[in-house]
């Protein structure tokens, strides 16, 4: 049988709850005049708002449980994984060739998957979320080999999941004892421009954009950053071997060219 609720609001199965004068009491709503067609809409509207503003809280209050269950020795350490070290691709590139001094990378969709925004609660390395193979090769090779002791590592993102950001970079392991947070000398982790993460980028290293090379699964972030004059190679399904060759191969031919606009996306 329909409530008196229902029978004065028509709108009730769409915001699930009594309107307002209701939830005073049906002797409030037999006291109160008969809502019109703009108390109906006030009142569906501030009950939509309401329970959007539940799940948003839920959200948050699921965010901070998987943050509390976590011990502090957990998110400062390494997460060990079965990982055959010396079976992963090397980039191939000629150690005369002319590197980049600073290789940045995006995280989400770029280094791993999945994006961070997609899960509810802090993921375990190895379990919730994982190092694309091109990334673990490229990362290693950074951290391991002597042709790059010259170059700095970086990563720009976006994401608004800072501190589970974080933490998965103190946790996942660049090269064996060494983490991403080990290799990666500058981090700008935050919402924001791309722009404002290169800028603040140049300022700390003090390397030009022209001698920066930048990988992202975004053309939204790649087209702003090639407008800076950083070479930029396109990852639209994750880091891979060929991607992070291609991209110095690309750098390294440019430079000897004499480009000082370096400005440009690869894509393969």
């Amino acid at each position: 049988r329909q409530s008196v609720a229902a029978r004065r609001c028509p709108f009730l199965c769409v915001c699930g709850r009594p309107p307002l004068p209701s939830l005073l009491g049906r002797k409030a709503m037999a006291r109160s005049p008969p809502l019109g067609l703009l108390g109906i809409l006030m009142s569906v509207m501030i009950n939509v708002f309401a329970n959007a503003g539940i799940s948003h809280r839920n959200t948050l209050l699921r965010r901070l449980v998987s943050h509390s269950v976590r011990t502090h020795a957990e998110k400062g350490s390494l997460v060990k994984q079965n990982i055959n070290w010396s079976s992963l691709p090397s980039s191939g590139i000629d150690p005369a060739a002319p590197k980049p001094k600073l290789i940045v990378f995006d995280l989400d969709n770029c280094c791993w998957t999945p994006e961070l925004y997609q899960l509810s609660q802090l993921p375990v390395p190895g379990k919730d979320i994982n190092l694309f193979e091109g990334s673990r090769a490229a990362l290693h090779e950074l951290a391991t080999q002597p042709i790059w002791r010259d170059t700095k590592v970086a990563c720009a993102s976006r994401t608004s999941d800072t501190n589970w950001a974080k933490i998965l970079l103190t946790q996942f392991e660049a090269a064996p004892d060494i983490s991403m947070a080990d290799l990666f000398a500058h981090k700008e982790i935050y919402p924001s421009s791309k722009v404002r993460h290169f800028e603040k980028l140049r300022k700390d290293s003090g390397v030009g954009f022209d001698e920066m090379i930048f990988f992202d699964d975004d053309t939204w972030n790649t087209d702003e950053i090639e407008r800076l004059g950083v070479l930029c190679v396109y990852c639209p399904r994750g880091l891979t071997n060929k991607h992070f060759a291609r991209g110095l191969s690309e750098y390294a031919k440019m430079k000897k060219q004499g480009a000082s606009f370096m400005g440009k996306t690869v894509r393969i």
